[in-house]
């Protein structure tokens, strides 16, 4: 996965991503205040060469020494001096638990040991250093004793310790970094893991390799729900229905489809709204284009043209009503035939030859018909009338459609040899279908709509 894909995973995941961060930060404060302030005060001590009368012996004392300065400072972090401690201070805490409040180090290239003491009360860390420095130097005593004066390694205290002032611990700038990095990375994580398992059709890629068709167009998500179809608007969405109408001409170029089926996989995926703003940029163009409710389950084409849909398709195949008398007028010149009754066995009324016979006599008013087919998946309509059309476009939702739902509608209408034209990826972000059209179709300027 390249940088750019994955700002593409963190955008799409980026609440995921935020609410790791959030977590990360929340930990931070939290560990921050629930750890116990902590001080540590530092002690330094002398080790001693003995006084030598020639220079190659005090080199040697001297070598001899440093290489001591290790041993020393096990011994200041030993238990048996730790229990010495405990005596001299009268404390409650045991030798192991006094132990590692203790640590000694010998400085690089240096006579010296540097011992610190760690607690919760300041004065205490103060008088634990001073004590263990005092300790050490009894100690070191007790092992040179059986040496003359003059060759006796003595340890003296230096430095005695200080109160401090600040705690060591808690760490607050730290912990927000390590809980920032902790949190980002978990996010990131997150969000590849979510896109992974995500099986949903996101991208223009996506909607090709899932429906095995070209993608004719990506129309952006709809900020604003209501009010009129968005084709008749001049925004950017308006413009995404005016390049479907164009890629729908140019599907085939030398015999453009005439009788268009739109449908979907399942329902909700917007095949209604992309069938009608469609017959309405077809007629904006000024082709005679007449809108179908082929959808004899749930039809929906009058009330969102704000149209009486009680005659339609099924007025006319039963021969109650004239095909002239149902057509109703609607904008820019869109003749529009309701579904009209609603029939108790609409896969039979729409794959009958009355149906195809009312297809065959629309085309004396209208040069182009798209039709509002019911999905593929849960009822089998659209694959019946999906042989009656010359032209089927399939209706896929970002975000919605899993892509095995895709692949097996256009499964599906392959079985009747449908003629599929291409697919449309519906209710995308703004950013994700100006990409697209960039990509796949320069000149047509829609990426000022991003």
């Amino acid at each position: 996965m390249d940088v750019v894909a994955l700002l593409h995973v963190l955008r799409r995941r980026a609440i995921a991503v935020v609410l790791c961060l959030v977590a990360g930060l929340v930990g931070a404060l939290a560990l921050t205040h629930h750890t116990a302030k902590m001080y540590r005060a530092d002690a330094t001590v002398l080790v001693s060469v003995p006084a030598s009368a020639s220079s190659q012996q005090s080199s040697a004392g001297v070598q001899l020494t440093s290489q001591l300065l290790p041993t020393y400072a096990d011994i200041a972090t030993s238990r048996k001096l730790a229990f010495v401690v405990k005596q001299r201070l009268n404390l409650p805490e045991s030798a192991e638990v006094l132990r590692h409040k203790i640590s000694a180090a010998p400085e690089t290239d240096k006579l010296v040991i540097d011992v610190s003491a760690t607690d919760h009360d300041p004065v205490r860390a103060r008088s634990l250093a001073d004590a263990v420095s005092a300790a050490l130097t009894d100690a070191v005593a007790d092992l040179e004793k059986e040496r003359t004066e003059g060759s006796r390694i003595k340890v003296e205290l230096l430095d005695s310790a200080l109160t401090p002032r600040k705690p060591i611990e808690p760490r607050p700038v730290y912990n927000l970094v390590i809980g920032l990095l902790l949190g980002v990375a978990a996010g990131v994580l997150l969000a590849l893991v979510l896109d992974a398992l995500d099986r949903s059709v996101k991208t223009g890629a996506q909607t090709e390799a899932s429906t095995h068709a070209p993608v004719l167009g990506i129309v952006p998500r709809r900020l604003r729900g209501g009010g009129k179809p968005a084709a008749l608007g001049n925004d950017p969405i308006a413009e995404t229905y005016r390049t479907l109408r164009t890629g729908v001409t140019f599907a085939d170029p030398d015999n453009p489809p005439r009788v268009i089926m739109v449908t979907s996989a399942s329902e909700g995926e917007g095949k209604t709204t992309t069938a009608v703003n469609l017959a309405i940029a077809l007629a904006q163009s000024g082709e005679r284009t007449a809108i179908v409710d082929a959808d004899l389950r749930r039809a929906s084409v009058a009330k969102m043209l704000g149209l009486e849909g009680a005659v339609g398709v099924t007025s006319v195949i039963t021969r109650t009503v004239a095909l002239e008398d149902a057509l109703q007028v609607w904008q820019d010149g869109l003749i529009v035939l309701p579904s009209g009754p609603l029939p108790p066995n609409p896969s039979e009324v729409v794959g009958s030859q009355a149906m195809g016979r009312l297809l065959s006599d629309l085309q004396a008013f209208a040069d182009v018909i798209v039709l509002d087919a019911p999905p593929v998946l849960p009822v089998t309509d659209a694959v019946v009338l999906s042989t009656q059309v010359e032209g089927v476009i399939l209706v896929v939702r970002a975000g919605r459609t899993q892509r095995a739902q895709a692949a097996e509608a256009r499964r599906r209408l392959d079985g009747v040899q449908a003629p599929v034209i291409g697919s449309v990826l519906n209710a995308t972000k703004r950013s994700s279908a100006a990409g697209y059209y960039a990509a796949y179709h320069p000149g047509t300027g829609v990426r000022t709509g991003t």
